[in-house]
């Protein structure tokens, strides 16, 4: 979750390097004299438009696509790195190799960053990744390539709502998943309704809890203020290694 990431709040890792994420943007020469309209005219995102003389560039907007040299008037147009966040890399007890992404204020460019880090993931080792909220391209990206998707939801009408769209990116991604039911006791009981009439598989609920959400404010595990839920985070680990060891992955 490269947006908001806070894994580091709760594992406190030791961060041994930092590196820059660039991507590349057009630099329009317009003393040229020559005409940007092909470049209008290529760019789908519409990060680039021409009023008279003037080249009008947006590059929030800009995917770094290098369409703009491709079609632009030779020599006219030219490309500067433009950083739009960085990776932290470090280690976190007790022997976590741990990466993070974390997007520039300002910059919208979540998957280059997503990207970088996943040239980082060792297939044959566990690797457990904080996905964003929500089923935008970044909750695509992070989960594309996974082996299983664990889903958290609350019991709320928002909360049903949200989890029935990401079961539905998760399912045509072909992805194996399974349900946690967070805050369970605040709302009403439509998101287990779902799950039992659709077989969706419930691996735990953590029930809505003071002394879970004074933990969490201190930047603590859950366990730390609930130290008997961890057999529940061992149960659903065990039930996702079932999974994967009867073929399901």
């Amino acid at each position: 979750d490269v947006e908001a990431p806070n894994a580091s709040f709760f594992l406190k890792p030791d961060i041994k390097h930092i590196q820059k994420v660039k991507i590349k943007q057009p630099v329009f020469l317009t003393d040229t004299g020559k005409s940007f309209e092909k470049c209008t005219q290529f760019c789908h995102y519409n990060a680039v438009a021409v009023a008279g003389a003037e080249v009008i560039f947006f590059p929030e907007l800009c995917h770094g696509c290098g369409g703009c040299i491709l079609v632009g008037p030779q020599g006219s147009v030219r490309e500067e790195d433009r950083v739009v966040g960085e990776i932290r890399k470090g280690m976190a007890s007790p022997n976590i190799e741990f990466f993070m992404g974390d997007l520039k204020p300002g910059s919208m460019r979540t998957t280059e960053i997503q990207n970088a880090l996943e040239k980082y993931i060792e297939q044959e080792k566990l690797v457990i990744i904080d996905c964003p909220p929500g089923t935008s391209c970044s909750m695509v990206t992070a989960v594309k390539n996974s082996n299983y998707c664990i889903l958290v939801t609350e019991p709320t009408p928002f909360g049903l709502n949200d989890l029935t769209l990401s079961i539905d990116v998760v399912k045509e991604l072909g992805i194996p998943f399974g349900v946690i039911i967070n805050r369970d006791g605040i709302g009403n009981s439509e998101v287990e309704n779902y799950c039992t009439q659709n077989s969706v598989k419930i691996l735990a609920k953590f029930p809505y809890d003071m002394n879970i959400a004074r933990s969490y404010s201190k930047g603590e595990a859950i366990i730390s203020g609930r130290p008997e839920l961890k057999e529940k985070f061992t149960d659903i680990a065990n039930k996702v290694i079932k999974d994967t060891e009867a073929g399901q992955l």
